[in-house]
């Protein structure tokens, strides 16, 4: 990526559309996909489509993956297969909806039983979730925490 690339603003638009008669809607992912929306069914929905709650931990959980291959790669441990869940818990408050926590948990499949590289993939966990900006953003505001796992 070439410098002045770095130091530029990047913008992204997402569109959408609701109908508060349906309480659904639909919004644009990027090129030509698109994802329903809908009010979750905790919160009195009963249509089916993703929601707000559920958007926000996908970037979280998306931005964690892509920044851990890339680190994965450049430290020469590609080959391992890493899946996550990202769980976030939510609350009703006086002044509203408010998540109180959301929980990171990636699993790391094919760790070798070597105790020097399991701490290198531990620190490349860690520091992937350190490096990902959409955690960066939320950690402020919402307590975050890693909970990684290791299956032989």
């Amino acid at each position: 990526m070439a410098s002045e690339d770095r130091h530029r603003t990047h913008v992204f638009e997402v569109s959408g559309r609701w109908s508060a008669q349906e309480r659904s809607g639909e919004i644009g992912l990027g090129g030509p996909q698109t994802a329903s929306i809908s009010v979750p069914e905790a919160f009195g929905g009963n249509r089916p489509g993703t929601n707000p709650e559920e958007l926000l931990l996908a970037s979280a959980l998306s931005c964690y993956l892509m920044t851990l291959s890339h680190l994965l790669i450049g430290r020469n441990l590609g080959a391992l297969r890493v899946e996550a869940t990202i769980v976030g818990e939510v609350s009703r408050t006086p002044g509203g909806l408010h998540f109180d926590r959301i929980r990171l948990r990636p699993v790391v499949n094919g760790a070798g039983a070597d105790p020097a590289e399991r701490r290198r993939i531990e620190d490349t966990l860690l520091e992937a979730e350190d490096a990902c900006f959409i955690a960066r953003t939320l950690r402020p505001v919402i307590p975050y925490t890693l909970e990684p796992r290791f299956m032989e």
